[in-house]
């Protein structure tokens, strides 16, 4: 059975590119909107994993959509070629299987695409940095409505932090964050009117 992975890093971008294309070459394609930066907090992939099988083949459209890091993509490139299950990548036509040319090629790719992704960041970094020199950054504006639902729920304190993250169609992370703020206002109201009471 040939499955299709598909991945992007948050719930704004979209897997339309990633779907269009592997839909047509496989049996099934499974997707989920989450940070690569670790294969085990994908919950989408690691049930993909549990069910591949000897013959099986997973085929991704790039390299970074599997794995973030050099390291992780080897170590799950070679638990997948030593169950026998082939791995593809479109963008770049190839396919490795368990063998010394495919592990070296890999190594050479991925390296290749962590240090594109280093410069990415360099530069984004840099034009940041001079933005702020300018005056001109504002940041990753806040969703109010978003935030606002979020805190509702909490308060009301009927669903844990996972469901209320996918009632409101976002990362926990987002929902961590939210309640962490909430605390640190309480916290700031609670030593305000300590402060009225002296």
């Amino acid at each position: 059975m040939i499955f299709g992975y598909c991945r992007v890093s948050s719930i704004e971008q979209r897997l339309d590119r990633q779907l269009v294309v592997l839909e047509p070459l496989c049996d099934e394609v499974l997707s989920e909107k989450v940070s690569g930066k670790s294969t085990s907090d994908r919950p989408v992939l690691q049930s993909l994993l549990s069910r591949l099988r000897k013959g099986d083949t997973l085929r991704v459209l790039s390299i970074d959509r599997l794995a973030r890091n050099t390291k992780d993509l080897l170590e799950l490139v070679d638990e997948l070629t030593k169950r026998d299950v082939r791995v593809e990548f479109v963008d770049n036509k190839m396919s490795f299987d368990n063998s010394p040319s495919s592990r070296l090629i890999l190594t050479m790719m991925g390296a290749v695409a962590e240090f594109e992704r280093g410069i990415i960041a360099s530069r984004r970094n840099e034009g940041i940095a001079v933005a702020k020199e300018a005056g001109r950054y504002k940041g990753k504006q806040k969703n109010l409505a978003l935030h606002s639902k979020i805190i509702e729920m909490l308060q009301v304190g009927k669903n844990t932090p996972d469901e209320i993250a996918k009632l409101c169609d976002c990362g926990r992370a987002t929902v961590f964050r939210v309640k962490k703020s909430m605390l640190s206002t309480n916290d700031v109201l609670k030593l305000n009117s300590a402060e009225f009471n002296v």
